[in-house]
């Protein structure tokens, strides 16, 4: 595996040559050409050096570095660049940290622009430093803040003035350095990757599953709670006990259902009293009806009656005056008006004899017709007495039998169901603790299971580490090599010189690189020769991925222009020159790009110049920017 990887590695490094860096002012382009491998930006202080060199990688997407007044005065910043045999142009807009780059391909312009975001879209679009990452052929490893990305890649191809003689490669923890150290050293891939991102989510799932554990036994704990075995007799016993309760509880309504049945019975036989007390009030109500119509019948014929009679026996009466007519000395078969013999008064009389003999039998008749239903109504009235006495005794009997036997059973079914229903809630609190420790055996389970996976995510990490060790101490030793011989050239009274194999840091004379000074000339020494033995060792070796490109601002910081240092700044020049003036096996150039507040004492090879001052500065808006 190791073989192939390395020959995957061989193929994807590339170099990082910068060939121009413009600023959009005003409509217009300018900026500076680098053509030299050792490119200086010469000038005092004030003349826009940092400004320039902050500015530089900006392009590419970068956020780190600070965005200088004079920048943001500009429209936008473009880079060009080459990346093995292709060249690239890069441009961002100067006026805020966000946006898109535009990534235009001069090598073969027929593939068209690309535009990345500075940031990374939220549907997971990649951002121009992953795009930048991926020209370069570096992976993007590690998640969260142990991702490796440009970010953490730019602070092994650039060193600033604000941190080059105070912190090595620009500060930051030990775990990003060792990871991109790594990474950069061609060792720490896809793989070894994927290997150790899978030990540290099972050794996250592990510490989760164990934390949930502990805190359930701790709670159980503080709470008094009983232990699995006095649960399960406890259980065993509360289950006879709602068993028992709940056989009464059946038992009991049973005998309730029973007698709710009987009261049924009562309730149907009092309803068909209750049905016939209506009929015989329906029918009662009838006779009464019929009675007062005869009763009626009868008064009328009375009155006809009384009225024949009182008409038969009453003596002609005058038509005109309605007064008694005189019937002295008339016979009485004469009108008592005209005083004349009335032929038909016979007729007449036997008439009205007629009429009072059918007016007496029909009243007779009547009489009689009230007699029968004035009987009638008497047999009625007590047939709804009767009836009635027939309902009130089932009335009688239903709430006997419901004040001495149902309501008693109705209770005492309650008071069983309430009992069943009591102990079965006890039985369920049970259960949920019963399932609480289920859950606790269950998480312990896990726990125990998240652990075996951890130890073996881990072991097979290790593994993958340990067939590293070797190749990575080779390769340590080799950079140690390349560093001591540096600081050796720049300082000659240097004894012993490392990098440490875990940390990546220099150690100079048995001193790491805080404990080297406070600040100043040592740490700027070792902070420039072990980047620059690091790029000695990628000559060299294949596998590396750092790109031969090196940005310092102010490498002599920290060092006098006299005596000593002054010597060692000349050397240390020559070191950079030396370093850039060599392409390694298989002809990949190096660039360097420095700068510096002085001309050089004497004119190096491959070096070139860009003379700065205040009226000729790094950015020519940046003066106008300053004064408005």
């Amino acid at each position: 595996m190791r073989a192939g990887r390395r020959e995957m590695c061989a193929v994807r490094r590339r170099s990082f040559i910068i060939e121009r860096h413009e600023f959009q002012v005003q409509g217009d382009w300018v900026g500076q050409v680098f053509t030299g491998v050792l490119t200086l930006l010469v000038g005092c202080s004030g003349s826009g050096k940092s400004t320039g060199f902050e500015s530089l990688l900006y392009p590419l997407g970068l956020n780190s570095g600070k965005i200088m007044h004079a920048v943001r005065s500009c429209t936008q910043v473009r880079l060009v660049f080459r990346v093995g045999d292709t060249r690239w142009q890069a441009t961002r807009p100067a006026v805020h940290r966000g946006g898109y780059v535009s990534f235009e391909n001069l090598s073969d312009p027929a593939l068209g622009e690309v535009r990345r975001p500075v940031a990374r879209g939220r549907g997971g679009e990649q951002s121009a430093s992953e795009f930048v990452m991926e020209l370069l052929g570096i992976p993007i490893l590690g998640s969260g803040a142990g991702r490796v990305g440009l970010a953490e890649v730019e602070r092994w191809m650039a060193l600033r003035q604000s941190t080059i003689a105070t912190a090595y490669l620009g500060g930051g923890s030990d775990a990003v350095r060792r990871l991109t150290g790594r990474v950069l050293l061609g060792l720490h891939d896809e793989h070894i990757d994927g290997l150790q991102q899978r030990f540290q989510e099972a050794k996250s799932a592990h510490s989760q599953a164990k934390a949930s554990a502990a805190a359930m036994r701790a709670a159980r704990r503080e709470a008094g709670l009983p232990g699995p075995m006095d649960l399960e007799a406890t259980e065993q016993l509360w289950k006879q006990e709602h068993a028992a309760a709940a056989e009464r509880a059946k038992q009991a309504q049973a005998e309730l259902s029973r007698h709710q049945r009987h009261v049924a019975e009562l309730d149907k036989q009092r309803d068909q009293a209750r049905s016939a007390h209506q009929s015989a009030r329906r029918h009662t109500g009838a006779v009464e009806e019929r009675l007062r119509q005869a009763l009626r019948h009868e008064g009328r014929l009375e009155g006809r009656l009384e009225g024949l009679r009182q008409r038969a026996s009453v003596p002609q009466h005058c038509p005109q005056c309605i007064q008694v007519l005189q019937a002295d000395g008339l016979p009485d078969d004469h009108c008592r008006v005209c005083k004349q013999k009335d032929a038909l008064h016979a007729q007449r009389l036997a008439d009205q004899a007629a009429l009072l003999a059918a007016a007496e039998e029909s009243l007779t008749s009547a009489r009689q017709a009230c007699g029968r239903l004035e009987t009638e109504l008497a047999r009625a009235k007590e047939t709804e007495d009767t009836a009635r006495e027939t309902v009130r005794a089932a009335e009688q009997v239903i709430g006997d039998f419901t004040r001495s036997t149902l309501d008693p059973c109705r209770a005492a079914a309650l008071t069983h169901e309430k009992e069943a229903a009591h102990l079965a809630g006890r039985l369920e609190q049970l259960q949920e603790r019963i399932k609480e420790v289920g859950i606790l055996a269950a998480l312990e389970a896990e726990r125990d299971r998240l652990q075996e996976a951890r130890d073996q995510a881990h072991q097979l990490w290790k593994e993958a580490e340990k067939k590293l060790a070797t190749e990575l101490k080779q390769l340590v030793e080799q950079w140690s090599r390349h560093f001591l011989a540096r600081l050796r050239s720049v300082n000659p009274d240097v004894r012993h010189a490392h990098i440490d194999p875990e940390t990546f840091l220099p150690h100079v004379d048995g001193l790491a690189f805080d404990d080297q000074a406070v600040a100043g000339g040592p740490q700027t020494l070792a902070n420039l020769c072990a980047m620059l033995s690091l790029r000695d060792l990628a000559r060299s070796v294949p596998t590396v991925l750092l790109p031969l490109f090196f940005m310092i601002d102010s490498p002599l910081s920290g060092l006098g222009g006299q005596g000593l240092d002054g010597q060692m700044a000349q050397r240390l020049m020559e070191q950079l020159a030396d370093a850039a003036a060599v392409a390694d096996a298989d002809g990949t150039p190096m660039q360097i790009i420095a700068a510096v507040n002085d001309p050089l004492a004497r004119p190096l090879t491959g070096v070139r110049e860009i003379r700065l001052d205040r009226s000729s500065r790094y950015i020519p808006a940046q003066l106008d920017a300053e004064t408005t």
